[in-house]
Formats: structure tokens, C-alpha cells, sequence
């Protein structure tokens, strides 16, 4: 791939969760929370993020974790929160995008089955290949900003009555409303399994640059939605990004949020098959899981095919739509957040060993370390908020517990299993090396 276009598809990786449906209605649910003031969390949002970025290795991250956690720790951190967001958004946003399908295209067809194919063409996509893959990510991704854009410029100057009196009654802003900011920006840390021959330099850049650029959508959208639609009825729905955009072009716009919905959507789902399929073979390397056939990096049909699957049979089953897909779904978007501040944690703690860095002058290392430590307390912290802050947070705390006892049971058999391919291949060594000599 030409450079220009791997910077190209390095900002699509980039921004691809961030687009999705359910990012989206997140961004309603900050909006209706701090009215006008929804710019503060999302300010401090993108702040933490952006400390996230510079302070962040590129581009392993499983080296520091497994000298830190060890074998178990690292494989539970890293497979915890990815695996059960990729396959919990993939079944929530490709049916919703069936169903915005079904509703606002072809009402004759069936809406899981457009989700089926979707989830096909996606899977299809990424077993022929990491370019493939890229290219039509480059596509979706733009369609999707390009078409919240256009939202954009057409409600500049516009509102409603109802929004403009009431606008400014909405001051709730604290450590949740930053914590929903935070978990939605989630995901451009993903970019380390797609894009892994860019070097530090460009990977952190373009990182910066999409953040940005996703935060200036971000904050002029929910401006836009706060003029056209306002806080109370953003508040009362759990498709706000729909409302706004019919409210601001009419029909129009239902066709072209219909057309960001399915967009992102495939972006989204595209991204996660991607990089977590490859997170997964890159802990094979890394004797974390069994190295298999089907495991290999540029290859890694065996966690794909896996990932896609149970996000078919949680489709088949019923369970789009449902409370326990939603709770589980923010349960991993929350560990997602704690995972990275223990990410920091083990940085933190190795930097701590200045005999490994003799070539750190004091004063960067006092800021670098200074940057871990605000990530190590504060994302923890906002995970922590967002869990008492739950509707239900009982169930939330229910969830999550449950998630990671499955995850580390799923751990400990892939961390035994490849000990165990290990020690065969070295039994299988010793005869050969017996008959050299």
C-alpha cells in the first residue's frame, strides 16, 4: 500500500469505533446531561485521552503488561474488555443498522437478514486480507464523518424554540458525564494491529489528529442537537442522533443518518474483526495463547471466525436489543477504561527502574511519570463513577463480574494449552539434538 494511502487507512482505523451507532447516542446522552456545558467533559475528555496517546507504547503493549501482570494478568487485561465489546457492539450496531435499513431503505427486507449479511461481507472482508480489509475501512469511515458533517453545516444558524428554552437548564456535569465522554472516544488504541509499520512518530500524530478532528465533530454536532432538538427530548430517547438529523433536513436527513448509521456501523465492526483477531494472534507470539494453525499475524482466520460467530449466534438467539446486551456492552466499554489506567500502572512501575532507561534525562522522565500517574488514577476512577452512576448498577457490577470470571477461565485454558504446545515442541527438539551431536 502507497504511504499516503496507509496514513489514509491508519485515520480510518483511527476514528471507526468513534462513529458507530451507539457512540452516537452516547453523545445525546452527554448532550441532554450538560446542556451548553456538554464541552467541558468532552474537553477533558479529549485531554485524557490525548495524555493516553503520547504516554502510550508503540507499538507493543503486551511486553510491558506481561512483565508486570505476568502470563494470566496480561491475558485477562487485554482479552477482558476487546473481545467482549467486539462481539457485544458487532451484534447491537449491525442490527441496527438492519433495522435503520428496513426502515429508511428497503422496508421489504428483512432486518436481521441485512445484519447477517453485513456480518458475512465483514468477516468475508478481513479473511481476504489485511489490504482489503483497509481499503473498504477508508470508505466507510469517511462516508460516516463526511455525512455527520453535512448535518453539520446544514443546522449552522438553525433551531428550535423548545431547545432554545430550555438549553441552558442542563448543568449536570461530573465525573460521569466526563466518563461517558471518555468511553466514547474509545477505540483509536486499537490502531497498534492494523498499522504496526508506522513508526512511533506518525502513529502518535495521526492519533492526535483524528482525536481532534473527532472531537470538533463531536462538540458541533451536539451543539446542533441541542439547538434542533434540546436536552429534554435527547433525554428521552435512545436514537438522538436520528432526531436531530430530521429535524435539521427533514426527510432528507433521515435518509443521510440512515446512510451514517449503516456506515459506521461496518466501520465500527470492521475495525474490532481487524485488530482484535490480530491482538489475539500477536498474544500467540507471545506464548499467551495456543500458536496454531490459524493463528499466524498475517492471517488470523481461527480468532476471526470465532469473533464473528458468537456475534451471529448472539443475533440468532435474540439477544440484540436486550438489557443484558446493553449492560454487558457498557460493562466492557468500562473495563476498557480501567484496563487503561492498569495499562499505566505497569509503565509507571517499569519506569520506576531507571537502570532500563539510562538515556531518560530527570525532567522527562518526572513528566512522563507524572502522565501515568493521572491515568492510573483518573480512568480507574471514571470507571468506577460510571458503574455507581448506572440505572441499575447492581446488574452493571453483576455483569462485569461475571464477564471476567468467563474471560479468565477462557485465559487459563489458552495460557495452559500453549504451555502445553510449547513443552511438546521441546520434547520434539531434544531427539533431533541428540542425533547432531
Amino acid at each position: 500500500m502507497m504511504p499516503h494511502m496507509n496514513q489514509m487507512a491508519a485515520v480510518a482505523w483511527l476514528m471507526a469505533m468513534m462513529l458507530s451507532p451507539e457512540t452516537l447516542a452516547l453523545q445525546g446522552q452527554i448532550a441532554s446531561a450538560g446542556g451548553v456545558f456538554f464541552l467541558l467533559p468532552l474537553a477533558g475528555a479529549l485531554l485524557l485521552h490525548g495524555v493516553n496517546i503520547a504516554a502510550s507504547p508503540w507499538p507493543d503493549e503486551i511486553t510491558p503488561l506481561q512483565s508486570t501482570y505476568g502470563v494470566m494478568g496480561t491475558s485477562l487485561l487485554l482479552l477482558t474488555a476487546r473481545t467482549v465489546v467486539t462481539v457485544c457492539l458487532a451484534t447491537a450496531t449491525l442490527v441496527t443498522a438492519g433495522f435503520v435499513f428496513n426502515e429508511v431503505f428497503v422496508y421489504w427486507f428483512p432486518n436481521f437478514g441485512f445484519a447477517g449479511l453485513l456480518l458475512v461481507i465483514l468477516v468475508g472482508l478481513n479473511l481476504a486480507g489485511r489490504r482489503s480489509a483497509a481499503m473498504v475501512q477508508i470508505v466507510f469511515t469517511a462516508t460516516a464523518f463526511i455525512g455527520l458533517g453535512v448535518l453539520v453545516l446544514a443546522g449552522l444558524g438553525g433551531h428550535s424554540s423548545e431547545s432554545r428554552q430550555v438549553s441552558v437548564e442542563a448543568m449536570a456535569v461530573g465525573p460521569v458525564t466526563l466518563g461517558l465522554s471518555v468511553i466514547a472516544l474509545i477505540g483509536y488504541d486499537l490502531l497498534r494491529y492494523t498499522s504496526a509499520d508506522l513508526d512511533d512518530r506518525q502513529a502518535k500524530l495521526l492519533s492526535g489528529i483524528a482525536i481532534a478532528a473527532l472531537g470538533l465533530l463531536f462538540g458541533a454536532w451536539n451543539a446542533t442537537a441541542l439547538a434542533y432538538v434540546g436536552p429534554s427530548r435527547l433525554a428521552d430517547t435512545s436514537i438522538p442522533h436520528i432526531l436531530t438529523a430530521k429535524a435539521v433536513m427533514g426527510p432528507s436527513g433521515r435518509i443521510l443518518i440512515g446512510i451514517v448509521v449503516i456506515a459506521g456501523s461496518c466501520a465500527a465492526v470492521n475495525l474490532l474483526f481487524q485488530a482484535v483477531s490480530r491482538m489475539m494472534a500477536d498474544m500467540a507470539n507471545h506464548d499467551l495463547l495456543p500458536a496454531t494453525a490459524g493463528m499466524s499475524s498475517s492471517r488470523p482466520w481461527l480468532p476471526l471466525l470465532g469473533l464473528g460467530g458468537l456475534t451471529g449466534l448472539l443475533m440468532t438467539l435474540g439477544f440484540a436489543g436486550s438489557d443484558w446486551l446493553d449492560v454487558s456492552l457498557r460493562g466492557g466499554l468500562v473495563l476498557w477504561t480501567i484496563t487503561i489506567g492498569l495499562g499505566h500502572l505497569a509503565l509507571l512501575l517499569r519506569r520506576g527502574d531507571r537502570a532500563k532507561r539510562p538515556d531518560r534525562s530527570a525532567p522527562r522522565s518526572l513528566v512522563g511519570a507524572l502522565a501515568h500517574l493521572t491515568l492510573v488514577v483518573v480512568m480507574p476512577f471514571l470507571g468506577i463513577a460510571l458503574i455507581v452512576s448506572h440505572d441499575d448498577p447492581t446488574m452493571l457490577l453483576r455483569a462485569i463480574l461475571t464477564l471476567i470470571v468467563l474471560i479468565a477461565g477462557l485465559a487459563t485454558a489458552g495460557c495452559l494449552a500453549a504451555r502445553r504446545l510449547i513443552r511438546r515442541r521441546r520434547k520434539a527438539s531434544y531427539p533431533k539434538e541428540g542425533v547432531s551431536q
